[in-house]
């Protein structure tokens, strides 16, 4: 544990905006306009940086901004210390601001509503009516990294290979793959459905998040040969690809648990059978203790 009082590096939170917002736009001009500071006083800031820090973090030259293998290993670091600080503050400010307990931000991935709607909200505010509760929806890609940055206190997503280190993963079940078709559709009518059977027909998914890695993994692991015509966004567009008879949509069955749609039916695609690990997830970083009291709840909750 770091006591308060140890010795902290010469660096402001400012010096490091700095850096990540440079790295970001990758321009001098830009970046000092954004930030409203001097080009001069950019590049001091990112020297001091590059001085504590003992290397280069970025390369620049008339026409572009790069970094170097150090500034890119970096980057993702210095993006969690500034979120961290940027929902510290804004919390400070909640709190001083209306006499609250502050705010907690917990994602989530779109299909795992059903697990913490309406029980959830209601729990908390009965267990904490001052603290402000914020849903953050998010694709598992974006979950996980706002997580990583701290932008985030905990959320609920999927366990996948793309997981970084440092994350703290709890477990809470698993959500099995299926098949949503039209009613009249002639695979329509059996509960269970092989994934050969799929063979030759247009299928739709999600192009965000995880499901689509997934799909393609396990299609390429088996030799199954899918078309994957239709990428969407929104699960109302893959419903409607299906209602119009376009294409077969396969994701995680959490999403279909309030399908009430006569003209569509669900089957649990199985042989092989694909299920994903929905997991409570947090960072490393210790919690302040009423945020850590909301965690236990919600996992306490979930399971």
């Amino acid at each position: 544990m770091v006591e308060p009082w140890q010795r902290l590096p010469a660096l402001s939170l400012k010096q490091i905006q700095y850096f990540v917002t440079l790295a970001r736009l990758r321009h001098f001009t830009d970046t000092a306009n954004r930030l409203a500071i001097s080009q001069p006083a950019l590049s001091s800031a990112l020297r001091q940086i590059e001085t504590v820090l003992g290397g280069k973090l970025v390369n620049r030259t008339a026409s572009a901004v790069t970094l170097t293998e150090l500034g890119i290993a970096i980057l993702p670091h210095a993006e969690r210390l500034l979120g961290v600080a940027q929902n510290a503050f804004l919390d400070m400010q909640q709190i001083v601001a209306d006499g609250g307990d502050g705010t907690v931000r917990i994602g989530m991935v779109p299909s795992v509503s059903a697990l913490l709607f309406p029980l959830l909200p209601k729990t908390l505010a009965q267990a904490f009516p001052r603290l402000r509760v914020e849903f953050h929806d998010r694709t598992n890609d974006a979950l996980i990294q706002e997580l990583y940055s701290g932008r985030i206190d905990f959320g609920i997503g999927a366990i996948d290979s793309s997981l970084p280190e440092g994350l703290q993963v709890f477990p809470l079940r698993e959500d099995p793959f299926v098949a949503v078709l039209h009613r009249d559709d002639p695979l329509a009518g059996q509960a269970h459905m092989p994934w050969k059977q799929l063979a030759g027909r247009e299928i739709a998914v999600f192009s965000k998040g995880n499901i689509l890695r997934l799909v393609g993994a396990l299609a390429e692991s088996h030799r199954l040969t899918l078309n994957m015509r239709y990428q969407v966004d929104y699960i109302e567009t893959l419903y409607g690809l299906v209602r119009s008879r376009l294409a077969i949509a396969i994701l995680p069955q959490l999403y279909t648990t309030h399908l009430r749609d006569e003209a569509l039916t669900v089957a649990r695609l199985q042989q092989p059978e694909m299920t994903r690990t929905v997991a409570l997830m947090r960072g490393a970083q210790p919690l302040p203790p009423l945020i850590e009291s909301c965690f236990l709840i919600l996992l306490e909750t979930l399971r």
